[in-house]
C-alpha cells in the first residue's frame, strides 16, 4: 500500500475551482507566489502553521487539506473485488456494506472506486430484485439506487484522478452507467467528448518508430499491439452493431464475411472466443426478420456451432500477434485471487452464453420462422442440449 499525502496538489485543485490566482493566495497567506507555486508542484509543504488558514480559505477540513492516499496496488484492488465479487453471490447484502465500507476507507484510490463502481453497475443492471430488501440501515436499495450509488462513486473518481487514462475510464464508466439508467441524453455528452479527439494513430506510429531508434524494439512492439487490439475489438464490435442498427442483409453477409475474415487473420479467437457467436446470431436475426428462411437457419445454426466450440477456448492469445501483450491478457499478473475470480467469471459468461443463445434460437420468433423446416428441428435439439448441459470444465 502506498500512502502519499497530497496537499500541494489540494490547494491547486481548490484554488482552480475557486478561480483564485497563485498571486492572490499568495498574498492573503502573507508568503510568496513561488512558495505556492512550490505547494502545488510537490516540491515543498506550506509551514504547518499556515494550514488551518489554508483549509478555511476553501472550506475544508484538515482531512481534506491533507487528502491523505492509501493507494492499494493492484493485485490488493483485484482481490478486494475479488472479495465483494464472491460475497454477492451468496449475501448480496453483505456484499453491498461490505463494497461501501471499502469505498470509505479507500475513498481516494480512484482504481478501486472505478472496480467498486463496476460492481454496483453490474448489481443494478442484473441482480437488483435481491436488493428489495432493506439494507442494514433501513434504507430500501434497487436498480436505481444501486446505480445512482456507481455515478456517486465515479464522480469522486473523476474529481480526484490526476492520470489522465485514469480519467478517461472513469468518464467512459460513467456514460455506461447512464446508458444504463436509459440517461441517454447524459451518457452522450459525456461521451462525445471522449470521441471527437483527433486520431491517436499518427502519434502512436511516430512513438513507436522513436522507441525503435532508441533500440527499444520490446516498447515499441507493446505499443503496436495494444494499439493493433484496440483497432481490432473497435472494427468488430462496429459490424456486429451496424449489422443491427442497418436491418440490411446485403450489409450483414458483407459484414458477416469482414468479421470472420478479419477474427481468423487475427488470430482472436483467444482473446475474444465468443465473438463468432455473437456475430452469426446478429447475422441470423437481420435475415430472418428479412423473411430470408434458408439462410438465416444457416447463419442460427452457424452460431449455435460457434457458442459450444468457444467453450474450451484458451484465455489468453497464443499468437506471435499478440506476444508482447499476452502478459496483459493474463488475469494471474493480478495475484492468485483475481486468477480465480476471473476464472469463475469465465466460468459463468460460457453457461451464460450457451443457455442464452439456445434460449434465442426456441424463441417464437424463430419457430415462425421455421415452421416445419427440417434443419430447423435439428437445431432445437442441440439448442435443448446447450441449455441443459454444463459447459466442459477446463483446467487450467
Amino acid at each position: 500500500m502506498d500512502e502519499t499525502i497530497n496537499i500541494g496538489r489540494t490547494i491547486a485543485r481548490e484554488r482552480r475551482r475557486t478561480g483564485m490566482t497563485q498571486t492572490a493566495l499568495a498574498e492573503h497567506l502573507g508568503v510568496s507566489k513561488a512558495a505556492v507555486s512550490k505547494w502545488e508542484l510537490g516540491q515543498s509543504l506550506p509551514d504547518v502553521s499556515l494550514l488551518p488558514r489554508i483549509a478555511a480559505i476553501f472550506s475544508l477540513t484538515l482531512d481534506e487539506l491533507f487528502d491523505w492516499r492509501d493507494k492499494l496496488s493492484e493485485q490488493e484492488s483485484a482481490a478486494l473485488y475479488a472479495e465483494v465479487y464472491a460475497l454477492g453471490a451468496h449475501d448480496l447484502v453483505a456484499a453491498h456494506e461490505r463494497l461501501r465500507a471499502l469505498a470509505a476507507d479507500h475513498y481516494s484510490d480512484v482504481n478501486l472506486l472505478l472496480m467498486l463502481a463496476s460492481l454496483l453497475t453490474i448489481w443494478a443492471a442484473g441482480m437488483a430484485t435481491p436488493f428489495a430488501q432493506a439494507d442494514a440501515c433501513g434504507t430500501e436499495l434497487d436498480g436505481s439506487a444501486l446505480a445512482e450509488e456507481a455515478l456517486a462513486l465515479l464522480d469522486r473518481a473523476l474529481d480526484i484522478a490526476a492520470d489522465p487514462a485514469a480519467l478517461y475510464l472513469a468518464q467512459q464508466q460513467k456514460a455506461t452507467t447512464l446508458f444504463q439508467m436509459e440517461r441517454y441524453d447524459e451518457a452522450a455528452a459525456v461521451l462525445e467528448p471522449l470521441v471527437r479527439h483527433q486520431d491517436a494513430g499518427a502519434p502512436t506510429m511516430l512513438l513507436a518508430s522513436a522507441q525503435r531508434k532508441l533500440g527499444r524494439d520490446d516498447a515499441a512492439l507493446e505499443l503496436l499491439q495494444t494499439e493493433r487490439l484496440r483497432a481490432a475489438n473497435f472494427i468488430l464490435s462496429s459490424l456486429v452493431q451496424e449489422m443491427g442498427t442497418r436491418g440490411d442483409t446485403a450489409f450483414a453477409r458483407k459484414a458477416a464475411a469482414a468479421a470472420t475474415a478479419i477474427f481468423q487473420m487475427l488470430d482472436m479467437g483467444g482473446i475474444n472466443p465468443w465473438y463468432p457467436a455473437t456475430m452469426a446470431l446478429e447475422k441470423a436475426e437481420v435475415l430472418r426478420d428479412a423473411g430470408e428462411q434458408h439462410d438465416a437457419l444457416e447463419a442460427l445454426a452457424a452460431a449455435l456451432d460457434a457458442v459450444e466450440a468457444a467453450s474450451d477456448a484458451g484465455e489468453a492469445a497464443a499468437s506471435p500477434l499478440w506476444d508482447h501483450v499476452a502478459e496483459y491478457l493474463d488475469p494471474s499478473r493480478s495475484g492468485e485471487a483475481w486468477a480465480a475470480h476471473k476464472q469463475q467469471q469465465g466460468e459463468a459468461l460460457r453457461e451464460s452464453m450457451r443457455r442464452g443463445i439456445a434460449e434465442q434460437a426456441l424463441s417464437p420468433a424463430w419457430r415462425a420462422c421455421a415452421g416445419d423446416d427440417a434443419r430447423y428441428r435439428h437445431i432445437v435439439e442441440v439448442a435443448k442440449q446447450l441449455a441443459r448441459t454444463p459447459a466442459p470444465h477446463r483446467e487450467g
